[in-house]
């Protein structure tokens, strides 16, 4: 039993994006990974556990061999290492996060690429539709000329939408 080609095409065009985006993933430089791991890392629970085991064993080390302690009480080496780690730390969060913004960029490019696609085809099948309709002889008002089957103008759409912002901003 075969698969009829018109189900296989989602499939193929999930398989198409997920192997463009492996592409973008591969051409990031090796120091780029490193950052995104530790940035994806430091937002688990995982890396909350450990770091407070960490602060812990430091704190109870010094606080039981305060003789052999290498930072004793009140600890500012230790602080000193956490205050230089929150600043790695958020570096590296925020590296991961601006590559995802251009990620989801590229994906909000790619969707309005296909809606805009979509907003066509859906525009001509209803002119076809309409004077498949008028050939038949079908009268009905649903029938008429409406602005559903007008082109769609982009450009105007956007302006106007610029327009709207800009009055909701001065209010």
């Amino acid at each position: 039993m075969s698969t009829p080609a018109s189900s296989k095409r989602p499939v193929e065009n999930i398989d198409a994006i997920l192997r463009l985006e492996k592409q973008d993933e591969e051409k990031i430089a090796l120091h780029h990974r490193v950052f995104h791991a530790i940035g994806s890392f430091a937002g688990t629970p995982q890396f909350v556990v450990l770091q407070c085991g960490a602060v812990v064993c430091w704190i109870a080390f010094g606080g039981v061999f305060p003789d052999r302690a290498l930072d004793p009480f009140p600890f500012p080496l230790l602080g000193t290492f956490l205050a230089l780690e929150a600043v790695l730390l958020t570096s590296c969060v925020l590296i991961r996060q601006n590559a995802t913004d251009r990620i989801l960029e590229k994906r909000d490019r790619l969707e309005l690429q296909i809606n805009l696609l979509s907003e066509r085809e859906a525009t001509r099948s209803l002119r076809i539709l309409q004077k498949l309709a008028r050939r038949l002889n079908v009268d009905d008002e649903d029938c008429q000329q409406d602005e559903l089957a007008q082109e769609t103008s982009v450009d105007q759409l956007a302006r106007g939408l610029r327009d709207r912002e800009q009055a909701e901003k001065a209010q």
